[in-house]
């Protein structure tokens, strides 16, 4: 199941929320709606607490290649589910698949009168939506993960992604920072959190935030391009510990980019 907390990072009886739909205006330019689900179950028969699975996802109809690009990576990298033609179809059978694990994991500790079972009240929420980036070339979209599936605490993940509008190409980190700019990079992100964070140096930052403590920075995939600038995006566990929380760093972008 853990696996489900890193989906960047869900049929049973509905109650309380619709089945999977998509609505949005089929005149409008561009062409966005939403595909939805949503999944509310008692934890067990006759139980009054229940876990839900909620997904809901702007998408681009059309046979453009930017509204074939974002269904793919909708399907392959968000709901993380192979092989299915369609976004509502991979958003059923992940909704099958973590139903029937979670089933199968509460049949193990359920009890009636077990003191802890509201810890068996998960709740796996995906929602993802175009941003404003201050670009006319790329199309940025973000997605969020909000999930508790047993433990301590819940989790959030965040993740961007960033399509050329002309081609409808899926941009990686080194579409926008060349090789040679690499070191560059990597020094303006230190030394902006060290200012976000008024460090001496990654050391003292380390030090006081726990940022770097689980892994150096890099150049991760998980960036938003917005105007003359970049931003990465570290989640939870990447780089510091849960406690730092989502780690931001904004930079300049590199020149000619």
């Amino acid at each position: 199941m853990r696996r489900y907390l890193f989906l960047l990072l869900f049929a049973g009886a509905v109650t309380a929320c619709t089945d999977w739909k998509i609505t949005g205006n089929e005149e409008a330019e561009p062409e966005w709606g939403t595909a939805s689900l949503c999944l509310e179950e008692p934890i067990a028969e006759g139980e009054t607490l229940c876990y839900q699975i909620k997904i809901d996802l702007d998408t681009l109809s059309g046979e453009s290649e930017l509204a074939k690009t974002l269904a793919a990576t909708l399907r392959d990298s968000v709901l993380c589910m192979q092989g299915f033609a369609t976004i509502q179809e991979t958003m059923k059978a992940l909704a099958d698949s973590m139903q029937n694990e979670w089933k199968a994991e509460m049949a193990e500790v359920y009890e009636p009168d077990l003191e802890w079972k509201e810890s068996l009240q998960f709740y796996y929420t995906i929602t993802g939506k175009p941003v404003e980036n201050g670009r006319e070339d790329v199309m940025s979209y973000q997605t969020s993960i909000d999930c508790y599936l047993g433990g301590a605490h819940g989790s959030y993940v965040v993740g961007y992604y960033n399509f050329d509008k002309e081609t409808g190409k899926l941009l990686k980190i080194e579409d926008v920072v060349p090789a040679e700019k690499e070191t560059e990079v990597l020094v303006a992100m230190a030394e902006q959190l060290c200012k976000d964070w008024e460090a001496d140096d990654l050391e003292d930052l380390q030090e006081k935030t726990g940022i770097t403590m689980l892994g150096d920075l890099y150049l991760t995939n998980n960036f938003l391009m917005k105007g003359d600038s970049l931003e990465f995006l570290f989640n939870q566990y990447e780089i510091a510990p849960y406690s730092a929380g989502l780690i931001g760093i904004t930079i300049p972008l590199p020149a000619n980019q």
